[in-house]
């Protein structure tokens, strides 16, 4: 499972902060071939694309801890996420359920290193980002059961370019990030850590303060992946929007609304042909609470929850996450 995670980015002290229509035998089949590197999402997390039994790269949901902070220039922050989610159902093209004794848990911690470079031209500066995730699954379905404890894939931000307005009430990045096959996989192993893929996720954080106590922050990201070759599986592309609206209590405690909404935007192909009537094209959907508290100008935790509804082609579940970050 891969993740592009952020974690919360803590406070902001004047400057930037310091997820062909098959028969039941066709689809025990395709789950027992292809990696559940699942959603984690983290991070997170970590996985999702309709494809290969709904994994993804992206970690959907972890980003929505100002998210359009990084590191002033010089300076490196610490990034931890730990996510737990389960499910008990995997949702077809109508959402009903799929999979028969589906159930899939996911125990992912993942550390994030970010460092913002000192050059910077006007209000724009450069920062890179590498995430490490170490991911313990258990997957069962009506192929078997599995269970997998090693390195996810990585993600690797080396050009993150950052901005923030002269009134510091805006902040933004874009990052042209990449997830690399660096995870276990094997093409018979029913759960897999890795996605024996290539991926590219460019995306666009953004954070604003419209008053002293209100945050609105966004993360918008495509995911575009490289096919499978060992079982010639392309999964589609797909877009995710994560989002908070968070209102601070003190200058310490902040409560919030966040969640993320997922849609696969191009169809899952195997040996070039179109899989499923739909292509398999996943969808979710999540919102929960959030608390945020700050021990520190630019070090804090997050707790969040996050359920899972207007699922299709994916696991349905419930995420909680545990962040972290400080400085270096």
């Amino acid at each position: 499972m891969r993740f592009t995670l952020r974690l919360p980015g803590p406070a902001v002290s004047g400057s930037r902060l310091h997820d062909n229509n098959r028969s039941g035998d066709d689809m025990k089949y395709a789950l027992r071939r292809v990696p559940l590197a699942l959603l984690i999402a983290g991070a997170v997390h970590v996985p999702a694309s309709a494809a290969e039994s709904g994994q993804i790269s992206y970690p959907f949901g972890v980003n929505t801890v100002l998210n359009g902070l990084l590191p002033p220039p010089g300076h490196t922050q610490y990034f931890n996420y730990s996510l737990y989610y389960t499910a008990n159902r995997f949702a077809g093209p109508d959402g009903g359920g799929a999979v028969p004794g589906f159930h899939l848990s996911v125990v992912a911690e993942t550390p994030r290193v970010v460092h913002t470079w000192g050059a910077t031209l006007g209000p724009f500066s450069l920062s890179s980002s590498a995430i490490v995730p170490i991911v313990r699954l258990h997957l069962s379905t009506p192929g078997g059961t599995g269970n997998r404890t090693s390195l996810g894939d990585v993600i690797l931000e080396p050009f993150m370019i950052d901005y923030a307005n002269a009134s510091q009430t805006f902040f933004a990045f874009f990052s042209p990030s990449f997830a690399v096959p660096t995870g276990a996989y094997a093409v018979n192993r029913i759960a897999n850590p890795g996605l024996n893929t290539y991926a590219f996720l460019p995306y666009l954080s953004t954070t604003w303060f419209p008053g002293r106590d209100w945050e609105i922050s966004t993360t918008t990201l495509l995911e575009l992946n490289s096919p499978n070759h060992a079982t010639r599986y392309h999964s589609g592309a797909l877009a995710v929007l994560d989002y908070l609206i968070g209102y601070s209590l003190d200058r310490r405690v902040q409560v919030g609304v966040q969640g993320t909404f997922l849609k696969q935007f191009t169809d899952d192909t195997q040996d070039g042909v179109k899989v499923g009537a739909d292509g398999f094209r996943g969808q979710t959907v999540a919102i929960g609470p959030q608390l945020r508290v700050m021990w520190g100008p630019a070090s804090g935790v997050v707790v969040k929850y996050q359920h899972e509804f207007a699922v299709r082609n994916r696991p349905q579940g419930d995420k909680l996450w545990v962040q972290f970050s400080f400085p270096l």
